[in-house]
């Protein structure tokens, strides 16, 4: 059973908010399970009856984050950009682009992406966040391969290469869009845009 259930919607968001605040504040390492408790409004006795330890936590919050996510938008499979030329599989990816940039204003999104890059070899390894991670980069591949078979994507690069590179890029876009804690209007505007633009420089043929 989804361990989440077991809360209320109301506390469900604030065991969310907490967990996301603190584990982006002080790292893995350095977060405090109390500073969340209190932050969650939430007594020990309850907290421990949900879950009984910060690896637990996390992991549980990590795949609350993504049902979240799932529930609003699923993208498409890459297989389905292969019928496309060249100057159509772009256009479909700036649609795919937009309809991502919608999401981020969604409080999911947000904390997802606030803890999704977190550094620290205790979450890397395995869990939730190890799976999503293993989950976009096998989608990102994908979506090169297709761009390679279209010859909308430059060829002349090892993949792997390649998937590191849109890896890092856009890691680097969220990272700038998230830098105060939460994505203004101004940086959402910027971080809706930039991917294409950037994407398109690196791998357009």
């Amino acid at each position: 059973m989804d361990e989440s259930t077991r809360l209320t919607p109301e506390r469900r968001s604030a065991l969310a908010e907490a967990t996301v605040t603190e584990f982006a504040r002080a790292g893995y390492e350095g977060a405090s399970l109390n500073r969340i408790i209190r932050a969650a409004g939430m007594s020990k006795s309850s907290f421990y009856h949900f879950v009984g330890s910060k690896d637990e936590l996390f992991d549980t919050v990590v795949r609350m984050l993504i049902a979240d996510v799932a529930a609003l938008w699923t993208a498409p499979a890459p297989a389905e950009f292969a019928e496309f030329g060249a100057r159509a599989f772009w256009r479909h990816v700036d649609e795919l682009l937009e309809q991502f940039a919608a999401l981020s204003a969604t409080p999911a999104l947000q904390h997802l992406g606030r803890i999704f890059y977190l550094p620290g070899t205790a979450v890397s390894a395995s869990g939730a966040r190890a799976e999503l991670l293993g989950t976009v980069r096998a989608w990102v591949e994908g979506m090169l391969r297709t761009g390679r078979t279209s010859r909308a994507v430059r060829d002349d690069l090892p993949l792997d290469l390649q998937a590191d590179i849109v890896f890092a890029a856009l890691r680097a876009i969220d990272e700038w869009a998230l830098a105060d804690g939460a994505i203004t209007a101004e940086r959402a505007a910027v971080a809706a845009s930039a991917p294409g633009l950037v994407l398109r420089r690196l791998l357009a043929t």
